[in-house]
């Protein structure tokens, strides 16, 4: 049934980069977040390349994550934006950083439900959208309808309710909000959660795309299927600190589980 909706087997679903990675557009030095004080986090997130990153729950990931969109504050350590040291101390600067997090609750965090597509698109960047200081609805409807075909999302229009589109279609009115944006780092926490095997392999496709274009990916995720099929590298947090990382010669499901539980691999 997998086969027949997306045309090959959901365990084949890797892609190669189509260009070799570029530098680090993104690292974070020595970082500590309050869920884990006295841990660190040091680590890079390449031009081109999809950056895995797996772990426990508890491990630290989604706190790492909000912490570089500037949700929580960092305890220490120090983020880089291509090589220059950056303050993200709330949302609106990792934004105006063109750094941006799908976060892993797309109804309470990711969108506003009871607004359209449109609304949901274009609201993390009115003023590109305001003449004179009121909001232009033909430009919204216009940035709001490129998207919609950009990322296929299935609707008949962007005027349409993000609270009746199916999970995989609000997932990609959340990826259309920052992609109108042109990022430079896309953090995605859990992509694929709660939507259906079709909609999990364009997103997939898309964030390969993206990657090819030269945006860094940061995929975090549980599933060790999509970790493993989806990443270009992977990096293994436990207890809130980076246990290791592996290249995808080293892919498999028991080396990425030993890292987790705090164990080299043998």
């Amino acid at each position: 049934m997998i086969q027949l909706m997306i045309g090959r087997d959901l365990k084949s679903i890797y892609t190669p980069p189509a260009r070799p990675r570029g530098p680090a557009v993104l690292r974070v030095e020595k970082a500590q977040t309050a869920a884990h004080p006295g841990k660190q986090v040091s680590m890079g997130i390449h031009e081109g390349e999809i950056l895995g990153l797996a772990g426990l729950v508890g491990s630290g990931r989604t706190e790492l994550a909000r912490a570089l969109f500037g949700i929580d504050p960092l305890v220490s350590g120090t983020i880089l934006l291509n090589e220059s040291p950056v303050t993200v101390n709330s949302p609106d600067e990792a934004i105006a950083q063109g750094i941006f997090l799908v976060p892993e609750d797309r109804k309470r965090s990711g969108l506003h439900l009871g607004l359209s597509i449109a609304e949901n698109i274009c609201m993390a960047n009115l003023p590109a959208h305001a003449r004179h200081g009121l909001v232009d609805r033909k430009t919204v409807n216009a940035t709001a309808e490129t998207q919609r075909r950009a990322i296929n999302i299935r609707t008949l229009d962007t005027d349409t309710h993000a609270a009746i589109l199916s999970g995989g279609n609000q997932q990609k009115v959340v990826l259309a909000k920052w992609l109108s944006m042109k990022p430079k780092v896309l953090i995605c926490d859990e992509p694929t959660r709660g939507i259906d095997v079709g909609a999990k392999a364009e997103i997939y496709r898309k964030l390969r795309e993206l990657a090819d274009s030269g945006i860094a990916v940061l995929m975090i995720s549980s599933d060790m299927e999509e970790v493993i099929g989806v990443s270009d590298r992977i990096i293994v947090l436990h207890e809130g600190a980076v246990s290791g990382s592996l290249d995808r010669t080293q892919f498999s499901e028991r080396n990425v589980l030993e890292l987790a539980v705090g164990h080299g691999m043998n």
